[in-house]
């Protein structure tokens, strides 16, 4: 009895490991799908400098009055790039804290 209790507890508990496993390295949106669908442009740099460039890049799109930066990081195990995060914000407070002119650096 303890024997099968044992295996079931195994079997139970190796697909919660194997799902946490990809989870944690699921690429949801990877960088192929975003350039093919998404309008945008290219950035030289992320505001703010994060991430740096040896771990990432983002892109920028405008929807109505609200700047959208996308902000995607190198994943080798996901085989390329994903996005990890999209920032927000209306148009008009994006370029009060990053101003209107950009300069690469």
């Amino acid at each position: 009895m303890r024997r099968r209790l044992a295996a079931a507890i195994f079997l139970l508990a190796a697909p919660a490991h194997a799902l946490t496993a990809a989870a944690t390295q699921a690429c949801w949106v990877p960088y192929s799908a975003f350039e093919e669908r998404i309008p945008h442009w290219d950035l030289e740099r992320c505001p703010g400098d994060e991430p740096r460039a040896e771990r990432g890049f983002c892109r920028a799109a405008l929807q109505g009055a609200e700047f959208l930066v996308y902000v995607f990081e190198h994943n080798d195990q996901a085989g390329g790039p994903c996005l990890v995060r999209v920032l927000r914000q209306d148009f008009n407070s994006f370029a009060a804290l990053n101003g209107t002119a950009y300069v690469s650096p």
